[in-house]
């Protein structure tokens, strides 16, 4: 895990010749084979012409579109001084709770965001694929752990990594812990804790026939040290039962009953004090929106190997940070031969190392590939239409108003399941540069190690083989 804090400078922007001779070099040279088949060559005719145009969007926030119309090839650069007013974040398609899709100007226009890319991955009905967190709420935990983008709470740099998810339970009495193995992400298996909280929306609610114990908060999100973040709760009710307890505006512990876990939670008495804690691994995050593969590490090409239709040409989306703490946030138009072929998971890479990315992570790709600036979609999205998602990253013309939570919180009624079949996620299933092919290419290690995936996920890797 590697986290990067940077001296703030201000630099000024333009596209000068050098710059733009140097990505010819690096981008333009176009393979025989280019189209939707090899994932990557360096021979080819040429470098063509290509033109940057940069926009101020806002202090301290620039758009530049970069346009090759030989390969042919679009790109699109915010990149956010964060010594400025402004603000990174991540936001979910529902807003503040799972489980659903939406587009990302949607989730742009709800944020009060001046400029937003689609985030991560997702998985239905609606999740992110990753551990994800946001204004200082753990969403939830995922087997899938791939990697993490989580902006410093100060807005001084970023951390980029595998996340070392923890959640801890510390009655203050006794200081006895609880380790709690999973967070809006099912019911526990027996030897497991489960938490549940207001954020799991519909989608991830305490289960029946178990032991559960409802806490209430009473104070707001806090760092906690070394790393993580703290909250304070009171214990509400404790008990077994086979209808399953009610979040109410707190969260829910729940075990199998019969279960040692379950006597720990059952020992929770009504009016006691308990500290939970979560943590990435990382100090000062309240957000963190999940990716992978990572592209650059260091400084340096991070992905050593990439095969499957992932990492094949197909529109692209990806988030860094330069060596001075500014944010890039990246999309590539692709699957559009007369307007933009789009990026092979390694000129993608390479790209971030041009604009100068110490650090930078894949995020989902092919059709969901979207940039929003107030409130347009600057990019052309390859099915024509804006892709709903799950997840994106949002720049705020300000400080968070989600990160200033009263204390206690009122209490929120679930929401409820929409009704019909949910068939936005299904696009991203099918697609070999988002979810579909991302998954393919975890069962097949396609990035260096085979990752072990849920048969839910297997599932879905063999819906889009079959599309193959």
């Amino acid at each position: 895990m590697t986290r990067t804090h940077r001296r703030r400078t201000h630099r000024r922007f333009g596209v000068a010749c050098t710059a733009l001779a140097a990505l010819v070099t690096l981008l333009a040279v176009r393979p025989p084979d280019a189209g939707a088949g090899a994932p990557d060559a360096d021979a080819g005719a040429g470098p063509p012409e290509i033109h940057g145009r940069v926009t101020t969007i806002a202090p301290g926030l620039t758009l530049e579109r970069i346009v090759d119309r030989e390969v042919p090839r679009r790109i699109f650069v915010l990149t956010v001084d964060r010594s400025q007013a402004l603000t990174l974040d991540v936001t979910l398609a529902l807003g503040d709770h799972l489980a659903g899709y939406a587009p990302t100007s949607a989730m742009a226009a709800n944020a009060g965001a001046i400029a937003a890319v689609n985030g991560d991955f997702s998985r239905p009905p609606g999740h992110p694929l990753h551990p994800f967190a946001m204004d200082g709420n753990l969403i939830q935990t995922s087997v899938v752990r791939g990697f993490e983008f989580a902006p410093a709470l100060d807005e001084s740099g970023a951390s980029f990594g595998r996340p070392q998810q923890t959640v801890t339970a510390v009655v203050a009495s006794t200081g006895e812990t609880l380790a709690v193995d999973r967070w809006n992400e099912g019911p526990s298996e027996p030897g497991e804790i489960a938490g549940f909280s207001p954020e799991g929306g519909y989608a991830e609610t305490p289960p029946a026939d178990a032991c559960s114990v409802r806490l209430l908060p009473q104070t707001s999100p806090q760092p906690a040290d070394p790393n993580g973040v703290e909250r304070t709760y009171t214990v509400d009710q404790a008990a077994c039962s086979d209808a399953a307890m009610v979040v109410s505006g707190g969260v829910v512990l729940s075990a199998p009953p019969g279960t040692d876990e379950a006597i720990q939670l059952l020992a929770l008495q009504p009016g006691a004090q308990v500290r939970l804690t979560w943590s990435f691994g990382w100090p000062d995050v309240f957000d963190a929106i999940g990716g992978v593969p990572i592209l650059v590490a260091d400084g340096q090409m991070a992905l050593e190997g990439c095969y499957g239709s992932v990492c094949y040409q197909h529109p692209r989306t990806g988030v860094g940070i330069t060596a001075d703490g500014k944010v890039l946030l990246v999309v590539v138009d692709g699957r559009q031969p007369r307007y933009s072929e789009g990026l092979t998971m390694r000129r993608f890479a390479r790209l971030f190392l041009h604009l100068g990315a110490t650090f930078a992570m894949n995020l989902d790709g092919g059709g969901s590939s979207t940039m929003v600036v107030n409130g347009t979609v600057v990019n052309r999205p390859s099915s024509g239409v804006e892709r709903s998602v799950s997840s994106a990253i949002v720049i705020l013309p300000g400080p968070d108003p989600g990160e200033v939570l009263p204390s206690p919180y009122a209490s929120a009624p679930t929401p409820s399941a929409p009704t019909g079949p949910v068939e936005p996620g299904r696009a991203a299933i099918f697609d070999p540069g988002s979810t579909g092919g991302l998954l393919d290419a975890l069962a097949r290690g396609s990035f260096g190690r085979r990752a072990p995936l849920p048969e839910a996920l297997m599932d879905l890797v063999r819906l889009f083989r079959a599309r193959l």
